[in-house]
């Protein structure tokens, strides 16, 4: 598949899960793509695996909550391959996981700093050069938390409303210009960050149980199909300016599957 040959894509959080998911996709359809990652072993393991199968990869560690990380993260990209062409903001972070008057002010605001502020970040440093080019694809991985309240995760649901409520202004902002935002929730998947869900507490997380329920029940899905999804909305042909999209919206997954063959 070559369907983004050409292309340049910056994945955050891309070091494992999700992320990883969605940097080999991107890859394995042709583009050359920068993961980044405070995790240097996870994002040489996923850069190793996507030249494996003869793709172009970077791994540029980078804390996506520094501006100046960040900064340098848009500049290693452009001196590897050239300026993003997409942007796929998936770095989050689901701590602290516990009742607010019990919480640790500094890790909820390291919360807030990255998964809202490391969204801002990114999209703010690859976002006028997009513009300038008169294209661009930037998807933000939102969740269910955004419009859904839980008990013990003020943190993470005040992050990913803040999220989706940016992305949805900023669709207006580039209204027209070729540049195209939207959010995408990718529902339960099984991964490290889902782990991490069901081994808190019900005192601290009432919905814990839920989530174990789950993972008892088979229904965690691969990551590699909400990537399958996220491809498909990055796509040049694929113009959702504004949306917010489930993984479990039956129509978007049809739309996805055809264009983006397994």
């Amino acid at each position: 598949m070559s369907d983004l040959a050409g292309h340049v894509a910056i994945v955050t959080g891309g070091g494992r899960g999700l992320g990883r998911a969605i940097a080999e996709r991107l890859a394995a359809m042709g583009a050359a793509v920068v993961i980044a990652s405070r995790n240097a072993p996870e994002l040489d393991e996923v850069a190793k695996a996507i030249k494996r199968a003869k793709g172009r990869a970077l791994a540029q560690t980078a804390d996506i909550a520094d501006e100046r990380q960040v900064q340098e993260l848009v500049l290693a990209t452009e001196r590897w391959v050239g300026p993003a062409t997409i942007l796929v903001n998936n770095a989050g972070m689901v701590d602290p996981m516990v009742p607010l008057a019990r919480s640790n002010a500094a890790l909820w605001l390291r919360s807030v700093a990255i998964n809202v502020g490391g969204t801002y970040l990114a999209t703010r440093a690859v976002l006028p050069g997009m513009l300038d080019r008169g294209y661009g694809r930037i998807v933000t991985i939102s969740s269910g938390a955004a419009t859904r309240p839980s008990a013990g995760w003020t943190a993470y649901s005040a992050g990913k409303s803040a999220v989706v409520m940016m992305m949805r202004s900023l669709a207006l902002e580039v209204e027209g210009s070729g540049v195209t935002a939207c959010c995408f929730n990718p529902g339960y998947m099984d991964t490290e960050m889902q782990e991490r869900i069901r081994r808190t507490s019900t005192s601290d997380f009432p919905r814990s149980d839920e989530y174990r329920a789950a993972h008892r029940e088979g229904k965690l899905n691969d990551p590699k199909e909400p990537a399958r999804t996220v491809a498909y909305l990055v796509l040049p042909s694929t113009e959702r300016n504004g949306a917010v999209l489930e993984q479990s919206d039956e129509t978007l997954r049809r739309e996805a599957e055809a264009a983006v063959p397994a």
